[in-house]
């Protein structure tokens, strides 16, 4: 693995944003590395946790086993996102499964670690604390959103939120920045491939979106935001 520069990677995370570079250099000092192969299993659901993950470079999935044995997809980060926070506050078994999707690189924050850090440095517990509000909020978004819309309209919201928050302009669309298949899709938004299978043959369709090796391209967002009214 070529040597990593951990401060400046750090300076990149969004949920550091406001750390002084002071603060980033302690934190910096704290954190190991470790790399993953694709498709490995970064830890699994009911593991004990006990570290932090902060993506240099990859993708990651956060699943969830359901009790039958299927593969329900929760999240995917990429470059910058963390995940495996709630290790550090409560050491308790891991809430879900994380695996990458294709070779990733990761800094590691150890909870004894973490525990040490922030007595030296509390806003970075605070910076920490503010990111994860953030997403407990877009949790509960999402649970309102799987109770109040049909299946096809659960898939269309899942493609604009992923374009807004990976999305890369291409040529006059936004190409979700992500490896997606029908199945991620299907078990991002709690429904069937072959509704997602439906949906998209649609919007392709309507000319609104592209599909090109997993990859997804949004034609026209305003129109598309305008479909959720149609399903």
């Amino acid at each position: 693995m070529d040597k990593i520069d951990k401060l400046d990677t750090l300076r990149r995370v969004p949920a550091f944003s406001r750390l002084t570079e002071d603060q980033l250099i302690v934190l910096s000092a704290s954190v190991g590395t470790q790399s993953f192969a694709r498709d490995e299993m970064i830890f699994q659901q009911g593991s004990i946790g006990s570290a932090l993950y902060i993506i240099v470079s990859g993708q990651v999935r956060i699943l969830l086993l359901s009790e039958a044995g299927q593969e329900h997809t929760i999240a995917i980060f990429r470059t910058g996102d963390f995940f495996g926070e709630l290790a550090l506050l409560d050491g308790q078994p891991r809430s879900a499964s994380a695996k990458a999707l294709e070779p990733t690189v990761a800094l590691m924050l150890h909870r004894a670690a973490f525990l040490h850090t922030i007595n030296a440095c509390p806003p970075i517990a605070a910076a920490l604390l503010e990111a994860m509000a953030l997403r407990l909020r877009q949790t509960n978004i999402y649970a309102e959103q799987l109770a109040s819309r049909t299946a096809p309209q659960r898939v269309v919201r899942q493609l604009l939120d992923l374009a807004l928050q990976h999305g890369v302009a291409d040529a006059g669309a936004t190409r979700i920045d992500l490896r997606l298949t029908q199945d991620d899709l299907a078990s991002m938004t709690g429904t069937t491939r072959e509704t997602v299978n439906r949906v998209l043959s649609s919007l392709r369709d309507q000319g609104l979106i592209r599909v090109a090796r997993a990859r997804v391209s949004l034609l026209n967002l305003p129109q598309l935001e305008h479909s959720l009214e149609l399903w």
